[in-house]
């Protein structure tokens, strides 16, 4: 065998994979941080106005506050607000100033009696605003909340709450960090998950590549394709995972995209469906799908201990059967044929014997009445049974009857086709020539004349095949074993009635047994046509 050298990538699909999915997470977080880091930066500057307005606005709003300013007493002002800004977080600086932007407290107490720096608090003194700026100070660059202070409705001063900008940006600083600590955090648990991932898909490749799966994918379609046999392979729901050409082809299936599709909707009559559940494989069934007879080895497909679903192969024996029609069956035909062979031999005998005896008129009376006889069955059996496979059947059984001394009866109305689409020969062969052989031997151990009737009818749907005899019958705790490979009461073990029931199976026919001991047996059979 050539050995396939399969030329290895610099990168291995693990790597590729991990360097992949390494790129999604670091590309995922960067687009993350990216929007994450804006709203957090805006969150701070939102949380930092807000707090320094609802600082303005309590100090605006405070009586004592209010009074003070009002009494221009500056020591008052001074030492609320330093009470507040020692309590407060998120605060740098409270200004409170009159009309004409003296102030009256600052957190620089020298600061106190100056006028007001910035330039951006005219709005207040002239308007009544109130509003949020960004201007420099004495104590540097802050965000600035201004509030307009009245006292008895009239404006009497303001107030401003501020934060330091430098303050501002190192809760930014903080903030960013914190959220580069996470990312990396997260990088190095992709990053790890990445490996994982690659390894468990490597693992679940059995360590192929994907130049080598694709190599192997084409290897095996090649090799299904020139297979002769048709091949079904399903899943654990049963879902149909693979069909080959040779497949559709013999089951004559008008739609070949069959895949995904749920394998008793293309194949009513698959057991595929039962190796699933059993996990039992079933070699050389034949069976009737989609009208075409078929050959067929079913498999479960394993995972370990789990069933994970099932594949057939089969091979088209329709064209086989009818070519090998007089092989199939060949024990039933060359049973008949011997029984013909000795009947014929018996007569000759008796000829031979009255000719020794000089008895010419016997002889002659002899003949006619053989004559008379075998044209009457044979005349019966063209009439009624066409198919001539099943007729020397029942001629061959009617002879070794005769010999054994048991009184074989054909109905009157018995009546068969020549062919039936649906139903082979070597079944009905099967079928009638072990139901007759079982029935002389019942007869046989009874040690009694012995009767057997036969029915076999052609009945609008179905074909109903009945024998009834009246030997030694069955227990009733062996009827439900009968059919069973090699049960007996024979000392050798027994087939026939196993192979019935296989046959029956297979025409989707079938079978009721009505049995009383020393009494006999009646066996009806029932096949549909379709």
């Amino acid at each position: 065998m050539r050995e396939v050298i399969f030329i290895k990538k610099n990168f291995t699909l693990q790597t590729k994979i991990t360097i992949l999915i390494t790129a999604l997470i670091l590309f995922s977080i960067s687009i993350s941080i990216l929007f994450i880091g804006k709203w957090s930066l805006d969150n701070i500057q939102n949380k930092v106005e807000g707090n320094i307005k609802n600082v303005s606005i309590i100090l605006a709003n405070s009586p004592n506050i209010q009074k003070s300013l009002e009494e221009k007493d500056s020591k008052k002002v001074q030492k609320h607000v330093k009470e507040l800004l020692n309590r407060l977080e998120g605060v740098d600086i409270i200004t409170i100033a009159d009309m004409n932007g003296i102030r009256y407290a600052h957190p620089n107490p020298d600061r106190i009696g100056q006028r007001f720096v910035g330039g951006d608090e005219v709005s207040v003194i002239k308007e009544g605003k109130s509003y949020i700026s960004q201007a420099k100070g004495t104590l540097g660059v802050s965000i600035r909340a201004f509030e307009p202070i009245f006292y008895k409705d009239k404006q009497i001063g303001f107030v401003m709450a501020g934060v330091l900008y430098e303050d501002i940006q190192n809760f930014r600083i903080h903030a960013l960090i914190t959220m580069c600590g996470f990312t990396l955090f997260g990088i190095l648990l992709g990053s790890i998950g990445a490996l994982i991932i690659a390894k468990r898909t490597r693992d679940s490749l059995l360590g192929l590549e994907p130049d080598e799966i694709v190599y192997l994918y084409r290897e095996n379609r090649a090799m299904l394709e020139s297979i002769r046999e048709g091949i079904i392979a399903i899943d654990a729901y049963g879902k149909i995972t693979l069909v080959n050409d040779y497949a559709i082809k013999i089951l004559n299936i008008n739609n070949p995209n069959v895949i995904g599709e749920y394998v008793l909707d293309v194949f009513p009559t698959s057991r595929l469906l039962e190796v699933l559940s059993s996990g039992v494989c079933e070699y050389n069934e034949e069976q009737i799908i989609n009208d075409t007879l078929i050959l067929t080895n079913r498999v479960p497909i394993m995972d370990g201990d789990e069933i994970i679903g099932a594949m057939a192969s089969f091979n088209d024996r329709t064209k086989i059967k009818r070519l090998a029609e007089e092989i199939t069956g060949v024990r039933q035909i060359i049973q008949a044929l011997r029984a013909n062979t000795h009947e014929f031999m018996n007569k000759l005998h008796v000829i031979l014997g009255l000719i020794e005896l000089n008895e010419i008129d016997e002889v002659k009376k002899y003949i006619k009445g053989i004559v008379k006889e075998q044209e009457q069955i044979r005349f019966f059996l063209m009439k009624k049974i066409k198919n001539p496979t099943i007729s020397a059947i029942i001629l061959g059984k009617l002879n070794r009857a005769k010999e054994l001394k048991i009184n074989m009866e054909i109905d009157n109305n018995s009546y068969l086709e020549k062919y039936y689409k649906n139903i082979q020969n070597e079944n009905l062969v099967t079928i009638i020539g072990n139901l007759l052989d079982n029935a002389m031997e019942a007869i046989i151990k009874k040690e009694e004349d012995g009767e057997i009737y036969l029915r076999i009818e052609d009945i609008k749907y179905c074909i109903e095949i009945e024998v009834q005899d009246n030997g030694i019958g069955i227990k009733n705790e062996h009827i439900k074993n009968i059919f069973k490979r090699g049960f007996t009461t024979k000392e050798e073990g027994g087939i026939g009635l196993f192979l019935v029931e296989k046959s029956i199976k297979q025409l989707n026919g079938e079978i009721f047994v009505d049995s009383k001991v020393n009494e006999g047996t009646s066996i009806l059979v029932r096949i549909p046509k379709e």
